[in-house]
């Protein structure tokens, strides 16, 4: 009887929880619709944590270019990388020796195809789970997947109050979170997950609190024997040029920020970096005009390896720890 007693409280802290935030989205519809401020405070990841606790086509091979050799333990096992076409948005499956990382799920409406591509992969589960910043492209499609998939880590990053957004996007994705009973765990620069076989992930940002969402993104980098990946969200100038004058970032292969926006891949980012292969995530003939020419031209003079979903699909790239091959769906 006593622990039916506590279960019976711990589903109905949760049902409270769960109503508390889908009155959070009608307020925010309203407001969004209407131009209604209601004065009430919008749920933010502090407050949630405080209650609920701490494509796919015949793959082409393609010749990789030179991958800079960097001091560290020998790999045992291999590793794949895979950003997989979401369109105008981002999603970036990590396949390690010990655990599943997926960061971001694209926009609202391609949770099937992230689910699809997993499946096709043979991913049951999620390790680690990314949501490097609340914009509907990155997280929109990470509902589908947390409601279908166990994951048992997810992390996010603390936003400032004063920049937390209230779209239905977000507010539908912590219900999701709560009502899977999921806890958050806040990006804290430094912190390192083992992967397993010798594989590593470190969070590097955000480095501080920024005005700006993109700024705010999760930044981590992927490190496999002499091989290393950075992902990078949405960031852009100043969250770039924090890092950049920390150090510690020369990687391999760059994850574009921003889809190629011209706000982010400054010069003083890219000579940090030094990447041999940079990957975009966009949209076929996006509204947007990603990737911007001024960051091609940037990327092009480097003499980079330039890869983007929007010409070659899904793109996988497998490290055995001293190189990296490359396999694209188109």
């Amino acid at each position: 009887m006593p622990g039916r007693k506590k279960q019976n409280k711990t589903r109905w802290i949760v049902t409270l929880l769960v109503g508390l935030v889908a009155a959070f989205g009608v307020l925010s519809t309203l407001q969004e619709n209407y131009g209604r401020d209601f004065g009430l405070p919008q749920p933010n990841l502090p407050s949630i944590t405080a209650l609920v606790g701490p494509g796919a086509g015949s793959p082409t091979r393609r010749e990789p270019p030179p991958v800079t050799p960097q001091e560290s333990a020998p790999a045992e096992s291999a590793v794949s990388v895979h950003f997989i076409d979401v369109g105008q948005g981002e999603s970036i499956l990590i396949l390690a020796p010990e655990k599943t990382v997926l960061i971001d799920g694209g926009d609202n409406g391609r949770g099937g195809t992230v689910l699809s591509y997993l499946s096709e992969q043979n991913v049951s589960s999620i390790d680690i789970l990314i949501a490097t910043h609340p914009h509907a492209d990155h997280i929109g499609g990470l509902i589908d997947v947390v409601n279908r998939l166990p994951v048992s880590e997810v992390i996010m990053p603390e936003v400032p109050d004063e920049i937390v957004p209230t779209t239905r996007t977000y507010t539908n994705f912590l219900m999701a979170l709560l009502e899977n009973g999921l806890t958050i765990t806040p990006a804290a620069a430094g912190d390192v997950r083992d992967l397993g076989g010798g594989a590593t992930l470190t969070i590097l940002g955000p480095m501080r609190d920024y005005s700006a969402m993109n700024d705010m993104s999760v930044v981590s980098r992927l490190e496999f024997g002499a091989t290393s990946f950075l992902f990078t969200g949405d960031i852009e100038t100043a969250a770039e040029h924090d890092l950049a004058a920390q150090g510690g970032i020369r990687s391999n292969v760059l994850n574009i920020a921003h889809h190629g926006s011209r706000s982010s891949s400054t010069q003083v980012f890219l000579n940090a970096v030094a990447p041999n292969i940079a990957v975009i995530s966009c949209g076929m003939d996006n509204s947007f005009g990603h990737p911007h020419r001024t960051v091609m031209e940037r990327l092009q003079a480097m003499d980079i390896h330039i890869l983007r979903t929007d010409l070659d699909g899904s793109i996988v790239l497998v490290s055995d720890g001293e190189s990296i091959g490359i396999l694209t769906e188109r």
